[in-house]
């Protein structure tokens, strides 16, 4: 076996199918701007409008060394078409504050869902800004924070458009590492509950669950597998 297979094929190995993802935000570049999506990745589910899509009520901005912009997010088929000043930056985010509250059947508790999502174009290291936050530290390490601070044990899910990933843990840092085969686009996703009460805006809440993405695209590496079919929206 030549010597640069074996290094190959422990990688395709480690990447092995994993759980469907949850429900989540991720954002993708189109053409010159970014559109941001709502459904599961590597499950190549988009919800559209009318539809499940219609429920959010997104924020986006640009974030570079001079500061923050606002992006307009304009609603359209199948995403969230993001426009306005993004030369330069180091990072596009986008989140929904404003999801419908919800209540959890067990206890009758009173919950949010925390969407967000996060686009760089390298992986140099960034500041965490979001509150649950998965941010490049340069090369194959990634850091998952909570409120500014690094999130212990948190699951990573990893995945492609073909479906194919694999699932990390965070150490006593928040960090981990992961070596990525294929060329293209990877979304890392993370969730976080917070049992503590809290506000958003003037109502309150019992517990919040977050779910966070992180979008980066490799341009080297082993040719892409193909996408998987498109998912039937909800």
């Amino acid at each position: 076996m030549p010597p640069f297979i074996r290094p190959l094929l422990a990688a395709l190995l480690a990447f092995a199918a994993t759980p469907a993802m949850a429900h989540h935000l991720w954002l993708e570049r189109v053409g010159g701007g970014f559109h941001l999506y709502f459904g599961e990745f590597g499950e190549n589910l988009r919800e559209v409008s009318p539809g499940s899509l219609d429920k959010l009520q997104p924020q986006a901005r640009a974030v570079s060394s001079t500061g923050e912009h606002p992006l307009t997010a304009e609603k359209s088929a199948d995403a969230f078409v993001l426009t306005g000043k993004s030369d330069g930056a180091d990072s596009i985010l986008a989140e929904d504050l404003r999801w419908p509250y919800f209540e959890r059947k067990r206890d009758g508790k009173r919950g949010v869902y925390m969407p967000a999502a996060r686009f760089v174009p390298d992986r140099s290291p960034r500041a965490a800004v979001l509150t649950l936050d998965v941010i490049p530290r340069g090369g194959d390490r990634f850091q998952v924070t909570y409120k500014g601070k690094p999130l212990t044990k948190a699951k990573v899910e990893i995945r492609t458009p073909s479906g194919w990933g694999r699932e990390e843990h965070t150490d006593a840092d928040g960090t981990f590492e992961v070596k990525l085969p294929w060329r293209g686009t990877y979304v890392f996703e993370v969730q976080h509950a917070d049992n503590d009460p809290g506000k958003r805006g003037d109502e309150s809440y019992d517990f919040a669950n977050y779910v966070t993405s992180l979008t980066i695209v490799q341009t080297e590496g082993i040719e892409p597998l193909l996408p998987s079919p498109a998912a039937k929206p909800h």
